[in-house]
């Protein structure tokens, strides 16, 4: 099986002292006990063509239906390797446009909610989550 790197986009979605999180449905085939079920920060691969910001507002649309505003870039990439695939994890600050607007989750997620950096502690979460949380307020 060929190597493969993806650029991924995340927007840690800041409410407050609290971040969005979604509950990851989707099985992942190179790592099925890991990937099953966890918490995320919503994102996804950048496509060719597309800039991170672009990136970035299409795949937060999709993932829970909201408009968002970028705060700011984390000044620090994250990466994840897991058997042929690596991840390139590229962190924005991010805030809903309105934060009364309801969340829609598509179907890459079974639940969401607002948890802060120590609530967030206690589930379970992708790998790099948690301190992906912690950057927001330490960079």
């Amino acid at each position: 099986m060929k190597n493969r790197i993806t650029p991924v986009i995340i927007a840690a979605i800041r409410k407050d002292t609290t971040f969005l999180l979604t509950k990851r449905i989707h099985l992942d085939p190179e790592d099925k006990k890991l990937y099953h079920g966890p918490w995320q920060l919503p994102g996804g691969g950048l496509e060719f063509r597309e800039s991170p910001e672009q990136t970035l507002y299409r795949e937060i649309k999709e993932e829970v239906g909201v408009e968002i505003k970028i705060i700011r870039l984390i000044p620090k990439i994250y990466t994840e390797v897991r058997k042929n695939w690596q991840g390139i994890f590229i962190v924005y600050v991010c805030k809903m446009v309105d934060e009364s607007a309801l969340i829609k989750l598509n179907e890459e997620a079974s639940e969401y909610g607002w948890f802060t950096l120590s609530e967030a502690l206690k589930l379970k979460t992708l790998p790099r989550i948690i301190e992906m949380i912690g950057d927001v307020f330490t960079l």
